[in-house]
């Protein structure tokens, strides 16, 4: 099995699963409240979303990216919007993860797309613009179309637009998602380096933004995800240690659900990190909206540096903990990308 491959879609889980328990809590609360930094699989706490999840289990983050991955492999690599729509659908049939881990946009959009009709919150709900939808659920679900398409950098914009345009259809939400899996796409080739990562990444949030304007117009108020990478990158770059790294981007960017706050975030982390686990611990201690930054920058990673770097306790028991076609789904995706080169 391609290692990258394998990496990218583990270090996903792992972060997902690993940062389940600290959510929502700032690196303080989490230091305080666990005794010290979380670095593997615990039960998560009564007061957080995931709560009465095992230990190593996956939630949103992971589960959704799961099922995308699942329809890309059964239309062997087709990208359409319907399995955009047929991914999110299966997902929220699964008692598993829907309703527990669905907030009430999702859940419209999903009730929406089950009886055949597109889901506006503008019509909807009666708003007169879309500046609450800026969130990071597309971004947190896209690195399987990054691991697709590898460098076919503008094929991936258009793929994240096709495959969320219906859920996440925002320019600044579809540019977050942009970025990661355009830097998903550069982190599994074996020439690419963290700043020809980071650099995919900006192209990523840069044409998405725009892409997502021109087919979409759906215009969300808020600060340039490009630009918000690149100052996550300078701070994570001048950190001068792992603690300087979380307290520097909470306070230059944040690490909410907001794109302009998550996915730069996943790029101040990559940016300072030398191994995926690393990264991982970053996302799962930073606070905050720790098992989605964890997801990404795990899928990043672990694109980048393989499988091998991986904690393989942590590999073994995600695997075993979560009932799901983890590998057989893999060996197919990197069939498809053989297929495709």
């Amino acid at each position: 099995m391609d290692k990258r491959l394998w990496g990218s879609v583990m270090g996903a889980c792992i972060g997902d699963a690993m940062g389940a328990p600290t959510e929502m809590r700032t690196r303080d609360q989490i230091l305080e409240f666990f005794g010290d930094y979380v670095k593997t699989f615990i039960a998560p706490p009564e007061d957080v979303f995931a709560k009465g999840r095992l230990p190593g289990q996956v939630t949103d983050d992971f589960s959704i990216a799961y099922y995308l991955l699942k329809e890309i492999v059964k239309e062997d690599g087709i990208i359409s919007e319907e399995i955009g729509k047929n991914a999110i659908i299966n997902w929220s049939n699964n008692e598993e993860y829907c309703p527990k881990f669905a907030g009430p946009t999702t859940m419209a959009a999903i009730n929406k797309l089950k009886i055949g009709e597109v889901f506006d919150p503008a019509l909807e709900f009666g708003l007169v613009n879309y500046n609450n939808l800026g969130t990071n659920g597309a971004s947190m679900k896209i690195f399987p179309i990054g691991l697709l398409n590898g460098r076919k950098f503008d094929k991936t914009i258009s793929d994240v637009i096709t495959v969320c345009r219906y859920t996440h259809f925002t320019n600044l939400a579809l540019a977050g998602a942009c970025a990661i899996a355009c830097a998903v796409g550069e982190a599994k080739q074996l020439d690419s380096t963290k700043d020809s990562i980071i650099s995919a990444g900006l192209y990523g949030a840069r044409v998405g933004d725009l892409e997502a304007k021109r087919i979409l117009n759906k215009i969300c108020a808020g600060p340039s995800i490009e630009k918000r990478i690149e100052l996550a990158v300078t701070v994570g770059k001048t950190a001068k240690s792992f603690d300087e790294l979380l307290v520097s981007i909470n306070d230059s960017v944040g690490t909410g659900i907001w794109v302009w706050e998550s996915i730069p975030a996943v790029f101040g982390i990559v940016s300072y990190v030398d191994n995926t686990m690393d990264g991982i611990y970053a996302g799962v201690n930073i606070g905050n909206d720790t098992d989605t930054i964890a997801t990404m920058v795990g899928a990043i990673l672990g694109a980048f540096f393989g499988n091998d770097d991986l904690d393989q306790v942590c590999l073994e028991e995600a695997v075993k903990v979560n009932d799901m076609e983890l590998k057989n789904l893999t060996q197919k995706l990197e069939e498809i990308c053989l297929k495709n080169m």
